[in-house]
């Protein structure tokens, strides 16, 4: 029979240690990753409305007499504020779904640089994948934006 000596199970102490901490930083990283990813979508979206809302021009004037003929006196097609947010209004409406998968979503909307430009803010709440104590400041979830510009002309 063999005798026990003192550090007998040391090591089973410290290998289960080591796999907590492996584990908190596993949810950690896929976390991380994962709010990471949300942006990204985030950000497609913006670019996706920002372009729908860039094609919101009026109709009257991207169809002028003398547009696309180097008429000098023709005005180039430009977007309003009002236009802009009608066309992420209605992208939205059309496209349930595009904002469902965020909590408290909102947007703004706005024409810039003289009508030439649509302007897209979206603004999103995302919760961690993982749920642990390294995690809990942010029970709450994690703000998220994005931003992006379309041009009109």
């Amino acid at each position: 029979m063999r005798a026990r000596r003192g550090d007998d199970g040391q090591i089973m102490l410290l290998t289960l240690g080591f796999v907590v901490v492996a584990m908190l930083l596993v949810s950690v990283v896929v976390s991380a990753a994962g709010v990471h990813l949300e942006r990204k979508r985030l950000l497609a979206l913006a670019d996706v409305m920002a372009l729908e809302a860039a094609d919101a021009v009026d109709d009257d004037a991207y169809f002028a007499s003398g547009a696309g003929r180097g008429d000098p006196r023709t005005e180039p097609a430009e977007v309003s504020t009002a236009s802009v947010r009608r066309a992420v209004g209605a992208y939205l409406h059309d496209n349930p779904a595009a904002a469902t998968r965020w909590s408290r979503f909102a947007y703004d909307a706005s024409a810039v640089d003289d009508g030439a430009t649509a302007h897209v803010e979206l603004v999103a709440v995302v919760h961690p994948v993982f749920w642990s104590w390294v995690l809990k400041p942010w029970k709450d979830g994690i703000t998220i934006s994005a931003e992006s510009d379309a041009s009109a002309r």
